[in-house]
């Protein structure tokens, strides 16, 4: 075996871009660096990216971790990339973006999604997606692109996801994989090929799409000019990613059936390894391909979950700010402090977190946020903490769906940025009353990346025996059983409260609003 063994790993997120470098024979990370980039919200509901953003934070990244290992390059074996799913962005045959990308956050589709629904029907987009018809998915978005720009669809030679984007960057290849491909609402999940049924039946040529290939395999090497811009070795393999939420359950070891992953950053992933592809009767839960080559997972989506933590911060965290500033600290580490200081049950502060529609297992893509049963008496402190656990009782929500369809949840996995929280960690724990464990490396998304490309590489036989070397957990959350009932009550009232908001349409007609 070479001595060589360090792999890279890019994760372009929702809302920046990390490169990360391990040693594939230990899993040690040696560097990271992250850049951030802006969204743009053209109206309310919309959300779009600059894909050039994407490449330009993708290569500074790159340039600084390869600065910070010095000689070490020398030992560099792959790189692969990882990234936020469902995006899409539309580029000509140089690759160059013809239009901003819309995020995979982005609501402006329903009108599109009613489009799919009449012509296909849920049932069938399900059966042969694996996917429920929301705004979330990648579809929509290039039914917008035909309807409301077509001129620009008609030039567009091929719609790209955020890590096919990358990766021609890189390599020159129109390459996307099975895992980010299955998030596209085109992609047949049991055959692993794009669907002929939704693209003919939705007019999108298969033509525009980028080819499909499994995770883990080699895909192009290193130009000449993108080792120019990033400083990536010229000829360096470039092995095929996958989407961060799949990426990030290979990064916690969850490889095998039985295994289940939760990864609370801007949104909430709670994902199950399959090794058959499973559907759910009611649609409530996804069937997606997983970045194991070959296996799938069942995974439910919650849109907004530190992303509302980060809308308070920003909002209302005008104290927690300055002292981090101050202090040379972050400004969560303090609100967390402040939710410590509120009770189990947030005194029976309740949140509902559909800040941008309901994911699992509600699919309602009008859905609002709201805060309820406040009262003179409250404190900032007890909202602080309503906001944890209220995205911790949706966890829970997915959790037993999870078990009703017969997949055993003996324990969590946690990952994902919102994890550094203890506080929150240990909310979770007490919520779904199951013991939650984090990580070793809080980079799950990007470790799973780098085990993809030691596979590729050939420095490990496959993505389970490579977990088995580069994974290790950490910290241990036991829930607390006094707190059982009292969750369990407030956990009653949110589901109640949302059912009865739905039920009278006051969702719809905040919608028809248009604010």
């Amino acid at each position: 075996m070479s001595d060589q063994s360090l792999v890279c790993a890019i994760d372009v997120g929702t809302s920046g871009t990390r490169t990360v470098i391990f040693d594939a024979f230990s899993g040690q990370l040696l560097t990271q660096i992250h850049q951030e980039y802006q969204s743009f919200f053209p109206q309310p509901a919309w959300v779009e990216q600059r894909a050039l953003d994407w490449w330009y934070t993708s290569a500074q990244t790159c340039k600084t971790s390869l600065k910070a290992i010095g000689n070490k390059v020398a030992d560099l074996v792959a790189v692969s990339v990882t990234n936020q799913r469902e995006t899409i962005v539309p580029v000509n045959e140089g690759g160059n973006p013809l239009y901003n990308a819309i995020v995979w956050q982005d609501r402006r589709t329903v009108p599109q999604c009613e489009v799919i629904r009449s012509k296909l029907g849920t049932d069938t987009v399900y059966q042969e997606t694996g996917l429920t018809i929301d705004p979330y998915f990648s579809a929509p978005k290039i039914l917008w692109f035909k309807e409301e720009k077509p001129k620009l669809f008609r030039s567009t030679h091929k719609f790209l996801l955020v890590h096919d984007f990358i990766t021609h960057r890189l390599t020159n290849q129109f390459v996307t994989d099975h895992s980010n491909a299955s998030r596209t609402m085109l992609f047949a999940v049991e055959r692993f090929e794009w669907s002929n049924l939704m693209c003919e039946t939705l007019g999108i040529p298969q033509e525009k799409l980028p080819t499909a290939l499994a995770p883990g395999s080699v895909i192009g090497e290193v130009s000449h000019t993108a080792s120019e811009a990033t400083g990536l070795p010229e000829g360096l393999p470039v092995v095929n990613g996958g989407g961060d939420q799949q990426c990030a359950a290979i990064g916690v070891g969850v490889v095998r059936p039985g295994l289940v992953k939760a990864t609370v950053g801007t949104g909430t992933f709670i994902l199950a390894h399959q090794k058959q592809p499973r559907l759910d009767p009611q649609h409530r839960l996804l069937c997606s391909c997983h970045a194991v080559p070959g296996r799938w997972v069942m995974e439910g989506s919650l849109f907004t979950s530190g992303i509302i933590y980060r809308w308070f911060r920003d909002q209302f965290g005008t104290e927690e700010k300055a002292i981090a500033e101050i202090l040379r600290g972050e400004a969560y580490h303090f609100l967390n402090e402040q939710a410590s200081l509120s009770e189990p049950g947030a005194r029976g502060v309740i949140l509902l977190p559909h800040f941008a529609g309901a994911g699992a297992p509600y699919w309602n893509p009008v859905a609002r946020g709201v805060i309820l049963g406040l009262a003179l008496g409250h404190k900032r402190h007890d909202i602080i903490r309503a906001i944890l656990e209220g995205t911790a009782f949706e966890v829970r929500r997915n959790i037993e769906v999870l078990q009703s369809l017969g997949i055993p949840v003996k324990e969590i996995r946690l990952t994902g940025g919102a994890t550094r929280s203890s506080v929150w960690n240990q909310i979770q724990a007490d919520i779904n009353n199951l013991p939650m464990l984090h990580g070793k490396i809080e980079e799950a998304t990007a470790l799973g990346a780098a085990i993809l490309a030691s596979v590729g590489a050939g420095i490990h036989k496959n993505v389970e025996t490579a977990a088995e070397t580069m994974v290790g957990v950490g910290e241990h959350y036991l829930p607390h059983p006094e707190f059982q009932k009292r969750y369990d009550l407030l956990y009653s009232i949110q589901t109640e409260a949302y059912t009865a908001l739905d039920k009278a349409k006051i969702f719809d007609k905040l919608a028809e609003l248009n604010w």
